[in-house]
């Protein structure tokens, strides 16, 4: 089951001048990648909304020892986009309209170069020194944009716990509203009353059904 939060400020920024060809990336210039100096970073602005303990991803990686084992998954999967299955998921389009986004969690090319070299190089540590704070998250059940002016809910979704993933249109839910409003921020909340105990996964937990969700607003008729 889903809550909408209904009030995704924007504003334009200008495209910068194609890069000469011959010209050095910094992913390049930087002769060591490591973990704490330069992926610990990445992570924790794109990857922890998610990936971590009580997150909705399958896997936590807020340290070294739980992103090392998936060096490898996390640069075929950041490498990809923007198509389905890349992430972090997010698929505005570089290089036409609207491009800043508040939270925005894309990968840079330059960031996803750092992460292909980390992972081709071992996957190594690096200083301990260089490693940033963890980054503290919030309680789940509060509104991180505050208190929203609109929710709106979705109809119950069931999913057998034997069932193969669903892929499917959630029926659409009337916002209430009789005149336009802009958006300033939107949040999408999953409310289960499934509890995390009773299993041997150390994130999900069973209280997560829904993957990743694209949603929109329309006008019928």
């Amino acid at each position: 089951m889903k809550h909408a939060a209904i009030p995704f400020g924007a504003c334009l920024i200008l495209a910068a001048a194609a890069l000469p060809l011959a010209q050095t990336t910094p992913s390049q210039a930087i002769a060591d990648v490591t973990f704490t100096k330069h992926i610990a970073p990445i992570l924790q602005r794109s990857c922890e909304n998610c990936h971590r303990p009580d997150g909705v991803a399958p896997m936590s990686l807020r340290t070294y020892e739980e992103a090392r084992p998936w060096a490898r998954a996390i640069k075929q999967r950041t490498g990809i986009g923007p198509h389905a299955g890349v992430m972090p998921p997010w698929y505005v389009e570089k290089n036409i309209g609207i491009q800043k986004f508040k939270n925005d969690p894309s990968l840079s090319a330059d960031e996803i170069a750092l992460i292909a070299k980390w992972a081709d190089s071992g996957a190594p540590r690096g200083n301990t020194a260089d490693l940033p704070p963890l980054r503290t998250w919030t309680d789940t059940n509060i509104w991180s944009i505050g208190e929203p002016d609109l929710v709106v809910r979705t109809k119950d979704v069931v999913v057998k716990g034997t069932a193969p993933d669903w892929w499917g249109e959630i029926p659409r839910v009337p916002t209430g509203l009789t005149e336009d409003r802009y958006v300033s921020a939107l949040e999408i909340k999953e409310v289960n009353d499934v509890g995390s105990g009773g299993t041997d996964r150390h994130t999900v937990g069973g209280r997560f059904v829904f993957h990743h969700m694209i949603w929109s607003t329309r006008v019928l008729g």
